[in-house]
């Protein structure tokens, strides 16, 4: 158990900010039900900058800033938990060096759903689906066999960017499928536990695959990862995936590459900015499939997020492990823990 508890310090009911979204409000409002259920002293706030005296613990989602200049108004916060997966609006190392916990909606029916998701996708993009409802639409004449610019997913190339649960979940949704090599480009790869799975460069990567799937957070490092250059090096019948975080594609440049042809399609479900602007030059350039950052987002999933949310809250006001920690070393440098 971590050394310090909202009962221990306060010798008060836990008080929890429970955030608002334009997206997430009715899962937040429920958290928010429940908490106060609990027996929490819950306060609502668009931004917990705004709120004053002590925080044991925010519950928000990734479009809410949780800045240094929060952290610093409130020492006494035990912890920090997103409503789903996305934790790109907070500094995991700044938390961790404060000794403050951070947890995320990553339920095993969130990343599952995601995988089906790219499955879908990459599916949906190899067989040309989209052109093939405009053809309909349009009334074009069916194309001749020599004129079909479809290609199976059996056999072809699929290349991982980053291998956390999401991209896990699609190697195994794609077993039995005949696909072709598994590529992963990672930081940490698992050779011995995946064995087929080739981990590589991300430059071999980009070179070799017919589908290229990101599966990264946000941050320093990913932002702008493909850009001209690396999508210069894709296949020209190769196709993009993007269901992970909105900045790591460089849009212009994929919106340009699209243009040229320099590959056959792209499926981007989250934006830079978000929702996607009137003006954005992904919308109407060929070969896009565009969605509003909610392709993978089930019912199974949205179920899985309230009790995981009010789960991760508990712990964390307890001290002890939430079911879905982000940062496991915060627990190692600041006390021991405890799983129950």
């Amino acid at each position: 158990m971590i050394q310090k508890t909202a009962e221990v310090r306060d010798g008060h009911r836990a008080r929890v900010c429970v955030g608002t979204d334009r997206v997430l409000d009715e899962l937040l409002d429920e958290a928010a039900e429940e908490l106060r259920r609990a027996g929490h002293d819950v306060v609502r706030a668009d931004d917990p900058r705004t709120v004053t005296g002590p925080l044991d613990a925010l519950l928000v989602t990734s479009r809410t800033p949780v800045g240094p200049d929060l952290l610093d108004r409130h020492p006494e916060l035990l912890g920090v938990a997103f409503a789903s997966s996305g934790v790109n609006s907070i500094d995991v190392a700044d938390a961790t060096r404060r000794g403050i916990m951070v947890a995320n909606g990553a339920t095993p029916q969130n990343h599952g759903s995601m995988a089906e998701a790219t499955v879908m996708l990459a599916l949906a993009l190899r067989l040309r689906l989209p052109d093939r409802i405009d053809a309909l639409a349009e009334g074009r004449a069916r194309p001749r066999p020599a004129e079909l610019d479809s290609h199976s997913l059996r056999g072809a190339t699929l290349g991982l960017i980053g291998f956390g649960r999401i991209a896990r979940e699609v190697c195994i949704r794609l077993e039995g499928w005949g696909v072709g090599k598994i590529l992963c480009h990672t930081r940490t790869p698992r050779p011995d536990a995946w064995p087929q799975v080739e981990f590589c460069g991300l430059d071999q990567l980009l070179d070799e695959s017919h589908v290229v799937s990101v599966h990264l957070p946000l941050n320093g490092v990913t932002r702008g990862l493909l850009g001209p250059e690396q999508l210069a090096r894709m296949r020209p019948d190769s196709v993009l995936i993007n269901t992970s975080r909105g900045g790591i594609v460089e849009e212009d440049a994929l919106a340009r590459a699209l243009h040229r042809g320099a590959i056959a399609g792209a499926a981007i479900d989250t934006f830079a900015v978000e929702p996607l602007p009137s003006d954005s030059p992904l919308r109407g350039a060929p070969g896009a499939l565009l969605t509003d950052h909610v392709v993978g987002h089930t019912v199974e999933m949205y179920r899985s997020l309230v009790p995981a949310a009010v789960d991760n809250i508990e712990r964390i006001l307890q001290g002890e492990k939430p079911p879905f920690l982000v940062n496991p070393e915060v627990l190692i440098a600041h006390g021991p823990t405890s799983d129950n």
